[in-house]
């Protein structure tokens, strides 16, 4: 039983200790800004307003939050701006066209610009691709992907420990 310990508990032990101070270092340090959040449901959300500083509709910046989960873009949320309410309202319009659709092929897609609101649309539209590129680019570490191999990986080796544990307890109580 000693052998089974030092041969496989405890490198499982170590790898299970190890695994939040190192998969997730990027991850996190990714998250330390002003860019990229996830919500209490796990929807990740990437805020535009650092990434389009330089993108102007008509009188202004139009910065956006996207919602990505499970690969796919669930909604996406006009943040606030110095836009003239009555064309921006015809302008956002516009948001739903990216909604539903894989971040892939979201981020190709390509969205007119609505009449008599042009450039509100076309900041609206680059804010959103901007965004969309940003979270293809980071999709590992942004854990945009449909599944992730590391939450898997920690099951596996946690059930292999309590396995193994419950396995050590029986033997212990059986030499009694």
């Amino acid at each position: 039983m000693k052998q089974l310990f030092k041969r496989i508990l405890l490198p499982l032990f170590a790898l299970m200790l190890a695994g939040p101070f190192t998969g997730n270092a990027a991850h996190h340090s990714l998250l330390n800004n002003d860019t990229v959040r996830y919500d209490n449901n796990g929807t990740l959300i990437v805020n535009t307003t650092p990434l389009c500083k330089n993108v102007i509709g008509f009188n202004g910046t139009t910065p956006v939050e996207i919602y990505i989960k499970n690969g796919k873009v669930q909604k996406i949320v006009a943040l606030p701006n110095e836009e003239t309410p009555s064309f921006f309202q015809r302008a956002a319009v516009i948001l739903k066209s990216w909604e539903g659709k894989k971040v892939s092929d979201a981020a190709k897609l390509k969205v007119d610009a609505v009449s008599g609101a042009t450039y509100s649309s076309n900041a609206l539209i680059q804010n959103v691709q901007t965004g969309l590129n940003y979270a293809q680019q980071n999709a590992k570490r942004l854990g945009v992907t449909k599944s992730s191999f590391y939450p898997v990986l920690i099951t596996t080796l946690g059930l292999a420990l309590l396995l193994c544990i419950v396995h050590f307890l029986i033997q212990k109580f059986r030499k009694k």
